[in-house]
């Protein structure tokens, strides 16, 4: 999912309210021509929506989706693009399911994990804290490259805080963190966001994190 800062500023204006082409474009200092790309570029990515009553009523609004998106727009990085739009698209089905289990609406914010790697390393850490991604690689025996994919996991669903020092990248839980491992543990992914949302019914044909 790349998003350029045009596009940041598109969803921002259009999160506070219905805007037009031409007031995007006026707002951010850009040619109503190259707005136009980006709209059409943001409604395909299921960002951006026009409301009605009228059909192509000039106007647009973000969408659920994109709210999800805008609020995890400190954790984005280039580098890391691709896997954000994984993320942000497989909380956003997860919590689709998990709603038509639960009473109520299960938001992507409530969602805590998506893969079976990260859950597994959030358990290895424990109460750990300045732990440096090769310490964490050496703890779920895989290579550095992928584990820094897993550690991204963990801090994009607010697991684990991240800062620079100057000997690398250095993580700690959060208190968020904290909260999930002192759970039961549980077998699968839905599992874990089910037990984190209090949803009681479980589909018992679904893969173990082992799996």
């Amino acid at each position: 999912m790349e998003l350029s800062d045009t596009d940041w500023g598109i969803l921002n204006l259009c999160s506070d309210n219905r805007e037009t082409r031409k007031n995007i474009a006026a707002a951010l200092d850009k040619s109503p021509n190259y707005i136009s790309k980006e709209l059409s570029k943001l409604n395909e990515m299921g960002l951006l929506q026009q409301p009605g009553p009228a059909e192509n009523s000039g106007m647009h609004v973000t969408t659920k989706k994109a709210e999800f998106v805008l609020s995890k727009q400190e954790k984005y990085e280039r580098r890391q693009s691709e896997l954000f739009g994984e993320f942000v698209e497989s909380a956003v089905e997860l919590a689709r399911e998990l709603s038509a289990e639960a009473d109520e609406e299960v938001t992507p914010r409530d969602i805590v994990v998506v893969t079976g790697q990260a859950h597994e390393l959030l358990q290895r850490l424990e109460n750990r804290s300045g732990i440096s991604p090769q310490e964490a690689a050496d703890r779920i025996e895989m290579n550095l490259y992928a584990t820094q994919a897993v550690l991204y996991e963990l801090y994009f669903f607010d697991l684990l805080d991240r800062a620079v020092t100057s000997e690398g990248e250095i993580y700690d839980l959060t208190a968020r963190g904290r909260r999930l491992l002192d759970q039961p543990a549980q077998t699968t992914v839905k599992d874990a966001n089910r037990t984190w949302n209090m949803i009681t019914s479980k589909d018992r044909s679904e893969p173990s994190f082992d799996e």
